[in-house]
Protein backbone atom coordinates (compact mmCIF):
# COMPACT_ATOMS: atom_id res chain seq x y z
CA UNK A 1 0.00 0.00 0.00
CA UNK A 2 1.72 3.13 -0.65
CA UNK A 3 2.12 6.34 2.01
CA UNK A 4 -0.74 8.37 -0.17
CA UNK A 5 -3.50 5.94 0.34
CA UNK A 6 -2.53 5.27 3.69
CA UNK A 7 -2.43 8.80 4.84
CA UNK A 8 -5.59 9.79 2.61
CA UNK A 9 -3.52 11.64 0.03
CA UNK A 10 -2.13 13.92 2.15
CA UNK A 11 1.92 13.69 2.63
CA UNK A 12 2.97 11.89 5.57
CA UNK A 13 4.26 14.52 7.91
CA UNK A 14 6.95 13.46 10.42
CA UNK A 15 6.55 13.88 14.10
CA UNK A 16 9.54 14.87 16.30
CA UNK A 17 10.19 12.02 18.54
CA UNK A 18 11.39 12.41 22.07
CA UNK A 19 14.70 9.57 22.80
CA UNK A 20 12.40 8.64 25.60
CA UNK A 21 9.84 7.54 23.10
CA UNK A 22 12.03 6.12 20.08
CA UNK A 23 14.05 3.82 23.07
CA UNK A 24 11.50 0.30 22.27
CA UNK A 25 14.10 -1.71 24.25
CA UNK A 26 13.51 -2.68 27.82
CA UNK A 27 16.10 -1.51 30.44
CA UNK A 28 18.35 -4.24 31.36
CA UNK A 29 17.98 -6.35 34.32
CA UNK A 30 20.76 -5.77 36.53
CA UNK A 31 22.50 -9.13 37.54
CA UNK A 32 26.09 -10.52 38.24
CA UNK A 33 26.81 -12.98 36.40
CA UNK A 34 29.66 -14.09 34.06
CA UNK A 35 29.12 -13.36 30.17
CA UNK A 36 31.08 -14.89 27.58
CA UNK A 37 30.79 -15.57 24.04
CA UNK A 38 31.37 -17.57 20.83
CA UNK A 39 31.01 -16.42 17.38
CA UNK A 40 27.79 -18.25 15.02
CA UNK A 41 30.44 -20.34 12.88
CA UNK A 42 31.30 -22.56 16.24
CA UNK A 43 27.86 -22.67 17.89
CA UNK A 44 26.45 -24.05 14.60
CA UNK A 45 29.54 -26.53 14.54
CA UNK A 46 28.39 -27.39 17.81
CA UNK A 47 24.81 -28.16 17.57
CA UNK A 48 25.61 -29.76 13.77
CA UNK A 49 28.32 -32.35 16.18
CA UNK A 50 25.36 -32.51 18.92
CA UNK A 51 22.77 -33.95 15.66
CA UNK A 52 20.90 -30.98 15.48
CA UNK A 53 18.91 -29.85 12.11
CA UNK A 54 19.36 -26.14 11.20
CA UNK A 55 16.00 -24.35 10.03
CA UNK A 56 17.48 -21.62 8.97
CA UNK A 57 20.84 -20.41 7.31
CA UNK A 58 20.53 -16.61 8.78
CA UNK A 59 22.26 -15.84 11.84
CA UNK A 60 21.49 -12.66 13.80
CA UNK A 61 24.29 -11.52 14.79
CA UNK A 62 28.47 -11.85 15.07
CA UNK A 63 28.47 -13.64 18.14
CA UNK A 64 26.42 -15.37 20.12
CA UNK A 65 26.46 -14.71 23.99
CA UNK A 66 25.81 -17.10 27.27
CA UNK A 67 26.56 -17.47 30.68
CA UNK A 68 27.28 -20.01 33.55
CA UNK A 69 24.59 -22.37 34.90
CA UNK A 70 24.20 -20.39 37.99
CA UNK A 71 23.52 -17.24 36.23
CA UNK A 72 20.98 -19.33 33.80
CA UNK A 73 18.93 -20.47 36.73
CA UNK A 74 18.92 -16.82 38.22
CA UNK A 75 17.63 -15.89 34.80
CA UNK A 76 14.95 -18.59 34.39
CA UNK A 77 12.02 -17.91 36.70
CA UNK A 78 11.84 -14.25 34.41
CA UNK A 79 12.21 -16.77 31.21
CA UNK A 80 8.92 -18.97 32.37
CA UNK A 81 5.64 -17.72 31.42
CA UNK A 82 2.31 -18.43 32.67
CA UNK A 83 -0.13 -20.79 31.20
CA UNK A 84 -2.73 -18.40 30.47
CA UNK A 85 -0.67 -17.53 27.82
CA UNK A 86 -1.48 -20.33 26.14
CA UNK A 87 -5.17 -19.89 26.10
CA UNK A 88 -5.42 -19.26 22.18
CA UNK A 89 -4.41 -22.47 20.69
CA UNK A 90 -2.06 -22.01 17.30
CA UNK A 91 -2.63 -18.08 17.92
CA UNK A 92 -0.38 -18.73 21.18
CA UNK A 93 1.21 -21.91 21.21
CA UNK A 94 4.44 -22.96 21.97
CA UNK A 95 6.67 -21.43 19.63
CA UNK A 96 5.54 -18.61 21.30
CA UNK A 97 6.54 -19.00 24.09
CA UNK A 98 9.95 -19.98 22.77
CA UNK A 99 10.09 -16.89 20.44
CA UNK A 100 9.33 -15.09 24.08
CA UNK A 101 12.15 -16.28 25.93
CA UNK A 102 14.90 -15.92 22.95
CA UNK A 103 13.55 -12.24 22.54
CA UNK A 104 13.68 -11.53 26.53
CA UNK A 105 16.91 -13.17 26.86
CA UNK A 106 18.29 -11.00 24.40
CA UNK A 107 16.32 -7.65 25.65
CA UNK A 108 16.76 -8.15 29.45
CA UNK A 109 19.79 -9.96 29.78
CA UNK A 110 22.06 -9.68 26.52
CA UNK A 111 22.62 -13.39 26.39
CA UNK A 112 21.48 -16.18 23.13
CA UNK A 113 18.69 -18.69 24.06
CA UNK A 114 18.02 -20.82 20.97
CA UNK A 115 14.27 -21.88 19.91
CA UNK A 116 14.27 -26.06 19.33
CA UNK A 117 11.64 -28.47 18.02
CA UNK A 118 11.23 -31.83 19.18
CA UNK A 119 9.57 -35.02 20.36
CA UNK A 120 8.21 -34.72 23.97
CA UNK A 121 5.95 -37.25 26.40
CA UNK A 122 3.27 -34.93 24.67
CA UNK A 123 4.13 -35.04 21.08
CA UNK A 124 5.99 -32.59 18.91
CA UNK A 125 6.69 -29.36 21.04
CA UNK A 126 8.73 -26.39 20.68
CA UNK A 127 11.01 -25.48 23.91
CA UNK A 128 14.07 -23.52 24.34
CA UNK A 129 18.10 -24.50 24.63
CA UNK A 130 20.81 -22.51 26.24
CA UNK A 131 24.64 -22.96 26.14
CA UNK A 132 26.58 -22.87 29.89
CA UNK A 133 30.33 -21.52 29.82
CA UNK A 134 30.84 -24.87 30.71
CA UNK A 135 30.59 -26.14 27.23
CA UNK A 136 27.17 -28.10 28.11
CA UNK A 137 23.79 -27.51 26.26
CA UNK A 138 20.45 -27.35 28.13
CA UNK A 139 17.19 -27.24 27.13
CA UNK A 140 14.21 -25.74 29.14
CA UNK A 141 10.63 -25.45 28.98
CA UNK A 142 9.16 -21.79 29.62
CA UNK A 143 5.11 -22.27 29.81
CA UNK A 144 4.39 -22.93 33.57
CA UNK A 145 2.56 -25.36 32.98
CA UNK A 146 4.57 -27.99 32.06
CA UNK A 147 6.30 -30.16 35.09
CA UNK A 148 9.71 -29.27 34.22
CA UNK A 149 9.40 -25.52 33.37
CA UNK A 150 11.85 -23.22 34.74
CA UNK A 151 14.45 -26.27 35.29
CA UNK A 152 17.56 -27.07 33.18
CA UNK A 153 17.41 -30.53 31.69
CA UNK A 154 19.93 -31.87 29.67
CA UNK A 155 19.94 -33.05 26.73
CA UNK A 156 19.07 -36.51 27.53
CA UNK A 157 16.52 -36.21 30.33
CA UNK A 158 14.25 -37.93 32.69
CA UNK A 159 11.29 -35.90 31.07
CA UNK A 160 12.09 -37.06 27.48
CA UNK A 161 12.43 -34.34 26.09
CA UNK A 162 14.50 -34.34 22.79
CA UNK A 163 15.30 -31.69 20.69
CA UNK A 164 15.29 -32.24 16.52
CA UNK A 165 16.07 -28.74 14.93
CA UNK A 166 17.00 -25.36 16.06
CA UNK A 167 16.65 -21.74 15.38
CA UNK A 168 18.17 -18.59 16.54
Amino acid sequence: MCWSKLFGGKQRVEEEVTEEEGNFLPEPKKFDYPVSSLNWTAIRKELQALGLGEMTDDMPDKDFFFTDEEGWERIFPELTYPAEYFADFERRDCDDYSKKASADSSFYYGLNCLQVWGNTPYGFHAFSMVRLSSGDWKLFEPNASFECAGELLGLKNKYGWEPIKWKP
